[in-house]
Formats: structure tokens, sequence, C-alpha cells
């Protein structure tokens, strides 16, 4: 079986190297982080953070999109995340952001920000 993707929209790809600029870190070293934590209205909720190319675990993926270098844990990818696009919104001071897009029919609440795991999708499985 093939790993879901994580696709980066250009403006997504360039905040965060914009973020790695504005902190002095290398884009080489740098690596975002993707992930999911139990929360929210429908489950699950996001996560994203900075990583460093030696924070790498074994359970990683590493992904490559727009340029930026991904590390997602496999099994919360394939079980939970699912295929995911990744844009960013700054249309409004409220509302600016990162905006997670499944790809996969599953359900994400109003604000985008928490969304049912693939493996309880019945599509899915």
């Amino acid at each position: 079986m093939n790993s879901p993707t994580i696709e980066l929209t250009p403006r997504a790809a360039e905040i965060f190297r914009e973020a790695c600029s504005a902190e002095q870190k290398s884009l080489a070293e740098s690596r975002l982080r993707i992930g999911a934590k139990p929360g929210g209205c429908s489950g699950y909720k996001y996560e994203l953070e900075w990583n460093a190319a030696t924070d790498q675990l074994e359970s990683d993926l590493l992904l490559e999109s727009q340029g930026v270098q991904i590390l997602v844990d496999q099994l919360c990818l394939e079980e939970v995340l699912g295929p995911l696009k990744i844009d960013y919104s700054d249309a409004n001071l409220v509302e600016q952001g990162f905006v997670f897009i499944q790809l996969s029919s599953g359900r994400q609440c109003g604000c985008g920000e928490s969304f049912t795991p693939v493996r309880d999708l019945p599509a899915y499985a």
C-alpha cells in the first residue's frame, strides 16, 4: 500500500521558507513536521511545528512538496491524516494561518481545525 501524500501550496511553502529565514534557520536543515492529536469537535486536531533534520525519527516518512522537506509519522499519515493539502490564508487578520484540506472524503469541522481520522471513514478502509 502506498502512503497518502501531503501537498503544500506555493503560498504555504513560501510562508514556511519566510519563517525559517526570519528565525535564521537553514532551509536545508529545516523540516515541517505535520501531525495530529486528539481534540476538537471532530476528533483530532492538526499540528504543525518546525523540526531540524536531526529530529527525524525511525517511524517518520520524509516527504517533499514545493521544495519544503516534510516529516510525518507514517502510522499517523496512514490512519489519521490521510492525503492532505496545506494552504495558507491571510484573507483577514482574525482567521489567518495554515489551512488544512482533506483530500479524502473525511469530515472536517466548520473551522477547519479538527477532523475525523481516515481510519474511521467507511469509504477509506
